[in-house]
């Protein structure tokens, strides 16, 4: 989603000359160069106000185990210090200002998102022996003078993390998060249910994890090799583990997108719970298993009362786990032909007036959208959503649907012409799963 009028300032052709030899990422908006540098010394000190004092310790934690200097508290007013400031009545939110001379750097904003991307541009100033965990540089710990003005040029700066097909452990989901901060990215969107596993413990319903967590193997290579590695894979996220990675997100001004894959890629679900599958469809397994290919499958979410009763208590448990604005839907790659050949479902299709099987996704789909907005939340659906052409809830507070367009960034333009508020985040151009050769 772009950003407010006042944060779309494109990056200038000088910020990026200049930054060539600064190697910063992102690109700051502005770069001014001056005479002279910020030397690092033991003693340095660190000045915050109130609303900084997060993002000052996150800093010393940063800083001082690389450079071996305590970085004390520091008044204001004296040399040798960093100063960190979230009241900047001239500077938005996420905006910053980061000036740089001999004796002393300050970070300036109008929040403290700011002023943490501000102390992300400083540190990378450094060099990257101040992304070490202890001290192996014994040079000058040295700083070019100059001022960055600096605003994101997009409000929605995510990344995903597919936990439900490859589980981490919590301690990498801790450095995935520390990884995306340092590139001032704001969105963790946390894949945590699929086919081939289900990844975040509900109290109500105990065997989503104790079965759907696990599966007996992975593929291995080319799909079209049919090659296993016979090694059972799984685990899940308790909901301490949960509220754990939220926190330590929320601490570096990431917010955490949950997404709970429904009706399609419900494999782990059904196998955990069969009675949530078309029981009744021809080729409907009798016991069904966490898969164990990649793909798209045909198990689904059946269409009755009790099953959307029952995602509806999964969701109950989710919001409470993740307070942020998005919450996701999926609704992606869902085929229909569970219930195109399922007598009951076939029954639903005329009690709820639907069109077409196909239409059944679209009834989870608004249905959930409902359900969100009753709890002031905002859905966010992977553009088959749009497929159907139903209209998106828009409100005037501009927190209607919104769509992620994975599978072309023209699938976006035609969500955003829809009305739809629209994440780009098009396969060819930036998933980073995609085989480089056979």
């Amino acid at each position: 989603m772009g950003a407010s009028d006042t944060q779309t300032a494109d990056t200038d052709s000088d910020a990026v000359d200049m930054n060539t030899a600064l190697g910063l990422v992102p690109c700051p908006a502005e770069i001014k160069r001056s005479d002279g540098w910020f030397e690092l010394s033991a003693a340095t000190g660190l000045d915050a106000d109130s609303g900084s004092a997060g993002v000052a310790a996150l800093l010393r934690g940063w800083l001082t185990p690389a450079t071996g200097f305590p970085l004390r508290d520091a008044p204001a007013p004296s040399d040798l210090v960093i100063s960190l400031r979230s009241d900047a009545a001239d500077l938005g939110a996420e905006e910053y200002r980061l000036i740089v001379e001999p004796g002393r750097a300050s970070i300036e904003s109008g929040d403290a998102a700011g002023v943490f991307y501000g102390a992300q541009t400083l540190r990378a100033l450094l060099g990257p022996h101040a992304y070490r965990s202890a001290r192996v540089y014994d040079r000058p710990w040295r700083i070019p003078a100059l001022t960055i003005a600096d605003r994101p040029r997009f409000g929605w700066r995510g990344a995903l993390l597919d936990v439900a097909r490859h589980f981490l452990p919590v301690r990498d989901v801790l450095r995935f998060i520390d990884q995306i901060a340092l590139h001032k990215l704001n969105i963790l969107h946390l894949h945590l249910t699929d086919d081939q596993g289900w990844r975040v413990e509900i109290k109500r319903h105990p065997r989503l994890t104790e079965v759907g967590a696990w599966r007996r193997e992975s593929p291995i290579g080319d799909r079209r090799h049919e090659r296993f590695d016979g090694r059972p894979h799984g685990g899940y996220y308790a909901q301490d583990d949960i509220r754990e990675i939220v926190a330590y997100a929320a601490e570096r001004h990431i917010t955490v997108v949950p997404e709970i894959d429904v009706p399609g890629h419900t494999g782990a679900a059904i196998a955990a719970y069969p009675e949530l599958g078309n029981t009744d469809a021809p080729g409907h397994p009798a016991a069904p298993e966490v898969v164990t290919r990649w793909g798209i499958h045909e198990g689904v979410l059946n269409a009755e009362e009790s099953t959307l009763r029952f995602v509806f208590e999964v969701f109950d448990e989710v919001l409470e786990l993740f307070p942020g604005q998005y919450v996701g839907v999926g609704g992606d790659e869902c085929p229909a032909v569970q219930w195109e050949n399922s007598p009951r479902a076939q029954v639903r299709i005329a009690e709820l007036g639907l069109p077409s099987a196909d239409a059944i996704r679209d009834w989870y789909t608004a249905r959930l959208g409902e359900y969100l907005a009753a709890r002031g939340r905002t859905l966010l659906g992977w553009d088959e959503i749009c497929d159907s052409g139903i209209q998106p809830p828009l409100r005037d507070d501009a927190s209607g649907t919104v769509v992620g367009a994975w599978r072309s960034a023209e699938h976006g333009v035609a969500a955003a012409r829809a009305g739809y508020r629209v994440v780009l985040c098009p396969e060819d151009q930036v998933y980073l799963d995609w085989r480089q050769a056979d």
